[in-house]
C-alpha cells in the first residue's frame, strides 16, 4: 500500500510517496481523516523549533479510522476495546514509560527517549499523510459515533496543554479574576476551564472577531481586541475592572514575548503568572525579581501536557461539542498538497482552527 505523506526540512514541506508496511506487533496503522494545525507547525516552518539535521514529518492533532492493527492490540489507551474500522484520536511520539521522566514526573514530553520530533524515514503516527503508524507507546484512544472530527481536532492539542498548564496551576478560588492572554486554541481553552472554575470574571485579550466570538461563548465575561488597544490601556482595563487590585492570574497563550512583561503588569498581589505559550524561540526580556518577591507573585511554567490530559480533554470534548458547537470552530480545510498554505493560514489570526484533510 502506498502513501502520501508531508516532510520538512530546512524550511521547506515536501509531499512524498511512502510505503506503507504492515503494522508490527503493538502498533496500529490508521486512515487519516483529518489533521488539526497547531501553532507548533508555525514555529516549525518558521525555524524557530530545533530539530534533528533529517526530514521530519509534521502534524499532531489527528483523528482516523484503524486500518490494520499489530498482534496484541485489542485496547485502546484508556482500555477501551478496538477493531478495525474504529475511530481513533491519536497523539504521536510516546515516551518510552521506563525512565525517571516518565515515571518519576509522569510527563512522557520529557522523556529523552520520546520520538519528538518524528522522524519522517521511519513509520510514524504524523497526522499530515494518509497513513499513520501509531508505534507501541504512541498514544490512541476510540472516538464515539457522535463526535464528529471537528469536534475532536477543533481544541487538538490545545485543550490537553490548557489542562495540564491549569493543573500545575492549581485551585481558582471563589471570586478570583483570570486573564487570558490570547484567543488562539491555548487561550480558547484556557478560556473554557477558566470559566467553568468558580472566578468571577475571566478577561480575554485577543485578536480576529471570530476567536473573540468563541472567546465570549466559552465563558469570557470580557474581551478585549488586542488590534484596537495598547499595552497601557489593557493593564488600565485589568485595574479597572478589579477595583485597582490586578488579576490574581493571568495565562499567557500567545506565544508573543511582549506578553510577558504585559502579564506581570496587570497581575495584582499573590497573584499567579502561567506561561504555556513561549516556547519557542530565544528572546529574551528584562525581568525585576523584585517584584516578584515583594508582590510574593509565583511564575508557573507549562510544557503541553500528558496522555492522560490527551484523554481528559476528548472525554471534554464529547460532553460538550453539541452545546458548544465545536464543529463550527473548523473554518479553513486544506488538502494534503496545500499544507503549507494551511500553516500559514493560521498565522493571520483570522481563522478559529484550520485543518489539513489528507
Amino acid at each position: 500500500m502506498i502513501g502520501r505523506q508531508i516532510t520538512y526540512y530546512d524550511r521547506e514541506l515536501s509531499l512524498v510517496e511512502t510505503e506503507i508496511a504492515p503494522p508490527p506487533p503493538g502498533a496500529v496503522i490508521a486512515r487519516v481523516t483529518m489533521a488539526g494545525v497547531c501553532g507548533t507547525d508555525v514555529h516549525r516552518l518558521a525555524g524557530e523549533v530545533a530539530g534533528p539535521d533529517e526530514p521530519l514529518a509534521l502534524g499532531h492533532e489527528s483523528v482516523g479510522v484503524i486500518a490494520a492493527v499489530g498482534e496484541g492490540v485489542s485496547k485502546d489507551f484508556a482500555g477501551v476495546p478496538v477493531a478495525v474500522g474504529d475511530r481513533i484520536a491519536f497523539l504521536p511520539g510516546g515516551g518510552c514509560h521506563r525512565c525517571y521522566a516518565c515515571v518519576t514526573l509522569q510527563n512522557e514530553n520529557l522523556c529523552e527517549s520520546a520520538r519528538w520530533p518524528i522522524v519522517s524515514r521511519i513509520p510514524n503516527g504524523a497526522g499530515f499523510q494518509d497513513y499513520a503508524t501509531l508505534l507501541a507507546g504512541d498514544t490512541f484512544y476510540r472516538v464515539d459515533e457522535e463526535t464528529p472530527d471537528e469536534a475532536v481536532v477543533a481544541l487538538g492539542c490545545a485543550l490537553p496543554t490548557a489542562l495540564a498548564a491549569m493543573e500545575r496551576l492549581g485551585r481558582i478560588m471563589p471570586g478570583q479574576t483570570v486573564v487570558v492572554q490570547g484567543s488562539g486554541p491555548v487561550g480558547l481553552s484556557a478560556t473554557l476551564l477558566a470559566a467553568q472554575s468558580p472566578a468571577s470574571r475571566v478577561i480575554v485579550f485577543g485578536t480576529g472577531d471570530d476567536r473573540l466570538g468563541w472567546s465570549t461563548r466559552f465563558g469570557a465575561s470580557d474581551v478585549v481586541d488586542l488590534a484596537v488597544t495598547t499595552a497601557e490601556e489593557r493593564v488600565a482595563r485589568v485595574l479597572e475592572l478589579t477595583d485597582g487590585r490586578g488579576a490574581d492570574i493571568v495565562i499567557e497563550a500567545t506565544g508573543i514575548i511582549g506578553a510577558f512583561q504585559e502579564g506581570l503588569d496587570m497581575i495584582g498581589k499573590h497573584g499567579r503568572y502561567v506561561i504555556v505559550g513561549l516556547y519557542a524561540g530565544d528572546k529574551t526580556v528584562p525581568f525585576n525579581p523584585v517584584v516578584l518577591n515583594n508582590k510574593n507573585l509565583q511564575i508557573i511554567g507549562s510544557y503541553f501536557g500528558r496522555a492522560s490530559h490527551r484523554h481528559e480533554a476528548l472525554t471534554i470534548v464529547t460532553k460538550l461539542h453539541r452545546e458548544l458547537n465545536l464543529s463550527d470552530m473548523v473554518t479553513h480545510r486544506y488538502p494534503l498538497e496545500q499544507t503549507r498554505q494551511a500553516i500559514e493560514m493560521t498565522t493571520t489570526g483570522v481563522a478559529a482552527k484550520v485543518v489539513v484533510v489528507p
